[in-house]
């Protein structure tokens, strides 16, 4: 177990700082092209998709943070009325469906990337980009996720809190 939560501890750290940076990225792009058409009248031609590309590489990276941390939605008012028993069956559950819808998203977006890279697919947009490029960050992020999810069942099963979920949750009581 520990082995799977150390690895998630650096992954999730390399995803935070990448998603910062895809927020960052979007935010300078946008400002230039506010810029560009206020001062000068035109267009950069690429902030609408590539700000997409960051904004779900910033959504897609934030999950496993999110699902680690107790930030993913729960009906706690179910959950926090049940007995603990019950409630470890219910985290049981939830993860054993999250990792396995994970999985099935990671697999069909990784065909998606892979069937992109294979033909060559490229936006429609003027700059062309290669899809498989913006289209690889979605199995990593699902991929991550399945990972987060299989955490967090097997810690439920040991009947154990997530340390940070523990740590976050409790210093915003």
């Amino acid at each position: 177990m520990t082995v799977i939560s150390s690895l998630l501890d650096r992954l999730e750290r390399v995803a935070i700082a990448a998603a910062i940076l895809s927020v960052l990225l979007m935010g300078l792009l946008m400002n230039v092209e506010v810029f560009g058409r206020t001062l000068f009248g035109r267009s950069t031609q690429i902030s609408d998709e590539f700000a997409g590309y960051f904004f779900t590489a910033a959504t897609l990276l934030c999950l496993v943070p999110a699902m680690r941390h107790g930030r993913f939605l729960r009906v706690e008012a179910v959950i926090n009325r049940v007995p603990p028993a019950i409630q470890t069956v219910l985290k049981v559950i939830g993860g054993i469906i999250g990792a396995g819808m994970s999985a099935v998203l990671t697999w069909t977006t990784f065909e998606l990337a892979w069937t992109s890279w294979s033909y060559g697919t490229v936006s429609l947009q003027a700059v062309q980009v290669p899809l498989v490029i913006p289209q690889a960050i979605l199995p990593i992020g699902f991929g991550l996720l399945t990972l987060a999810f299989v955490e967090q069942t097997a810690l439920a099963l040991l009947h154990r809190e997530s340390a940070q979920e523990t740590e976050i949750l409790h210093g915003l009581d």
